[in-house]
């Protein structure tokens, strides 16, 4: 039970810190309102208050090997008036709108321009971190509030990673082909520098509209952790030649892995939540891209654990934990 909790720790901001913003000046840090006291939690809040440099991995994983889509409709429109609006998915971003994403799944994959082909160098640097409801409702309290702007933002735990895209087969015109995230390679590579060599045990799914892996939780211990990543909605702004914004919002599933026994009865998930990521890209140049990024982290209420149930109604379908970020890719030659 212990190393299922410690590796919650670590699962429950990563996708958090695969995103980043690079808008000309940080939001404000200001104290969150006072939220509706939750009862006590037996200690969970303690036992998942430890900061950690490897939080950052499971992030960059959903970021990467899920689809942040752009459009792959025809042409990026070259009115230049047009590629200065503002549209809503840029307007979520800047306006940190705590509302849930209206929108569906509106693309099959990410359709990423052909600037993006080739193989990157990452680095990912957190700018900000706010709990709009309280602390009663961030992973961790205060503590773990506290704990996360002091090593992800203050002390500047950047995280640098490699990246890969490729050009597929197939996509929403029949015969065609387009650039996409390379999944399995890039979660590898984003694990093996925020969590280990041997973090990946296994990448049993690696599709656009999942992803799903086995982990090993730190420490050395054999009880692994089992994380999937289910996309629910998909939207793409394409703005100009050198810009385009897109939004995932997925739902992370981490349950207690049961590779030793398959036939095991079912246990409940060690944590399930919604998180909308918003990517503002501007390609620099040839090699270099800069994206701006906010992720917003939904609960989900269960029906199995009162004390989740209730932090879902504190939270009144709000996001309860916003981070934004700063990526820079430069190209590898």
């Amino acid at each position: 039970q212990s190393s299922n909790t410690s590796m919650l720790s670590v699962v429950h901001t990563l996708v958090l810190l695969a995103t980043a913003s690079a808008y000309s000046t940080s939001p404000l840090r200001k104290a969150p309102p006072a939220a509706t006291k939750i009862p006590n939690d037996g200690g969970i809040n303690q036992q998942l208050r430890k900061p950690s440099d490897r939080r950052a991995a499971l992030a960059h994983i959903a970021a990467l090997t899920t689809a942040l889509t752009i459009s792959n409709q025809p042409a990026y429109s070259t009115d230049t008036t047009q590629s200065q609006q503002i549209g809503p998915l840029e307007a979520r971003s800047f306006e940190n709108s705590l509302a849930p994403p209206p929108y569906g799944m509106e693309t099959s994959d990410v359709f990423y321009p052909t600037a993006f082909q080739g193989g990157w160098k990452a680095l990912s640097k957190t700018v900000d971190i706010i709990a709009p409801c309280g602390f009663d409702v961030f992973t961790g309290g205060k503590a773990g509030y506290d704990n996360a702007v002091k090593t992800e933002v203050t002390e500047g735990n950047d995280l640098e990673y490699k990246a890969r895209f490729v050009t597929l087969s197939g996509g929403d015109n029949a015969g065609g082909t387009y650039v996409a995230a390379d999944r399995e390679y890039n979660a590898k590579e984003i694990a093996k520098a925020a969590m280990g060599t041997y973090s990946v045990v296994d990448t049993l799914v690696a599709t656009p509209n999942r992803y799903s892996c086995l982990l090993a939780p730190p420490g050395g211990t054999n009880n692994l952790i089992s994380v999937d990543i289910l996309a629910i909605g998909r939207k793409s702004e394409p703005v100009s030649s050198d810009k385009f914004v897109c939004s995932e919002f997925v739902r992370q599933i981490v349950s207690p892995a049961q590779k030793n026994n398959p036939n095991a009865p079912p246990v409940p998930p060690l944590s399930v939540k919604e998180i909308e990521t918003i990517s503002i890209y501007d390609v620099v140049g040839k090699d270099k891209i800069r994206c701006r990024q906010r992720t917003a982290t939904f609960l989900v209420p269960s029906q199995t654990d009162p004390l989740a149930f209730k932090k879902w109604q504190v939270s009144q379908g709000k996001a309860v934990d916003v981070r934004y970020y700063d990526v820079t890719y430069t190209r590898v030659v």
